[in-house]
């Protein structure tokens, strides 16, 4: 749901009084002012770690050719001549050097798979935080082989993966138009088990040579919406159409029967013939050449198949990609930041709603009964989260007997103005500068790893 529509709609619900409602606007604008810094911030070190691992990153590292051109270039006469007298002399160590190159290879690959999982790790922080939930390597093969009535049914070789995660968002049920056996020539409303987002975060294995080009040394990343539950492998690369069976027997027994005709002319041509010798050889021929025409066709007929099978897999992903790359960091940043918005606004309206002080466990159920009235939606509140951010900024406080008390809308926007003029509007600067509040805002936006 968009900030500005859940904030109109917690103003809609008119249980707080016109100051209040003010003040829930101002502290809106003020908050988001905030999450955004920080949002930018993350923003900006993420970036810096992927652009060497981008596939579409436009800039490059000077050439080392060009490296050593320039560096000729400002070589004295003399020191050109005793290079070029080293290179005629004969080098004894040119095996070492070929060893030499190896390590180098050895290494550089190294170095890259270290910056690879060391982004992985980064991106993974920021998809928990845009509450995206990891599908388990089960969950992904069970897909594998089977396909809904908009997808197409796949081989996947998990072992083109170096690297393999994908993350869902909105377990939901959809709604698609579909035509039935008996009824093809109107359209059905069905439901579908769907997920409202998903992202695939993979590397592939150093000799993967694909047709469609993908550089194994990049970390590529795709999203998708309103992906059917069977057809998550449909956006794994390293795939191959599995051509059903109602296919293959429209293929293969028209040709079996055409061949056994064929082989049935050659042997009654062949007898009726017989005494004519200057026919027969010619004849046969013709005969044979129809059965090769028969197999040339079965073959053409499967390649056709498994292109329409291709066509309906590129119908089906061209509208429902999202984004790819860089573009899905982007995405996941900002909806990121949105989803703690939302979350910390509707926490503090729970609380200034209440003439008391709430327990942890009323919170959550009246937040999500909010949302359950608002967008018809179950969804579960992440209360302890939203409650260590809220403290972080000075929304709310812990009392003695446990329960939490917002600040008034006033006061609420007082702490946030003095919170950020406590702060650096430099990217380098430390996470937090108000030592004063509990917590640290950076590690609300982007959750830590977790420790295993």
């Amino acid at each position: 749901m968009a900030s500005a529509d859940l904030q109109q709609c917690l103003l809609d619900r008119d249980e707080l009084t016109a100051d209040q409602q003010a003040g829930l606007v101002s502290l809106g604008s003020v908050l988001g002012q905030v999450l955004h810094h920080y949002g930018r911030r993350g923003q900006a070190e993420l970036n810096r770690r992927y652009v060497a691992l981008d596939p579409d990153n436009e800039t490059r590292p000077q050439p080392a050719a060009e490296a050593d051109s320039e560096a000729t270039a400002e070589q004295t006469p003399g020191d050109r001549a005793a290079d070029t007298h080293a290179v005629n002399e004969p080098r004894a160590g040119s095996v070492r050097g070929a060893a030499s190159e190896t390590d180098a290879e050895r290494q550089a690959s190294e170095a890259i798979n270290a910056a690879a999982e060391s982004c992985t790790e980064a991106i993974r922080r920021v998809l928990l935080a845009a509450n995206y939930s990891p599908l388990s390597r089960t969950d992904i093969e069970a897909a594998v082989g089977v396909a809904s009535q908009w997808g197409v049914p796949l081989h996947v070789d998990f072992n083109v993966f170096k690297q393999l995660a994908v993350y869902t968002r909105g377990d939901i049920m959809g709604v698609r138009r579909l035509r039935v056996w008996n009824l093809p020539w109107r359209e059905q409303l069905v439901e579908v088990p769907i997920y409202q987002r998903v992202v695939v975060v993979f590397q592939l294995v150093d000799d993967y040579n694909p047709s469609d080009a993908l550089d194994p040394k990049q970390l590529h990343l795709r999203m998708f919406k309103n992906i059917p539950k069977l057809d998550v492998d449909m956006l794994l690369p390293g795939t191959r159409v599995r051509i059903s069976w109602i296919d293959r027997t429209r293929i293969v027994v028209p040709s079996l029967g055409g061949i056994g005709m064929t082989i049935w002319k050659i042997v009654r041509t062949a007898l009726l013939v017989a005494a004519l010798s200057v026919y027969t050889a010619a004849i046969l021929l013709g005969l044979v050449l129809a059965a090769v025409g028969y197999v040339v066709k079965s073959v053409l007929n499967y390649f056709q198949t498994r292109n329409r099978y291709m066509l309906n897999l590129t119908r089906s992903l061209y509208h429902q990609k999202l984004d790819s790359n860089a573009g899905v960091i982007y995405r996941l940043r900002e909806e990121a930041q949105q989803q703690r918005y939302n979350e910390v606004l509707l926490g503090y309206y729970a609380m200034l709603s209440q003439q008391e002080a709430i327990s942890r466990r009323r919170l959550k159920r009246r937040v999500e009964r909010i949302l359950r009235e608002s967008i018809e939606l179950e969804v579960d509140f992440d209360v302890d989260k939203t409650l260590a951010l809220m403290q972080t900024l000075g929304l709310c406080e812990q009392l003695s007997d446990g329960k939490y008390r917002c600040a008034v809308t006033q006061a609420a926007s007082d702490s946030l103005h003095r919170w950020w003029d406590a702060q650096s509007l430099s990217l380098d600067a430390p996470a937090l500068s108000a030592s004063a509040q509990p917590g640290r805002l950076a590690d609300q936006l982007d959750p830590p790893p977790d420790e295993t």
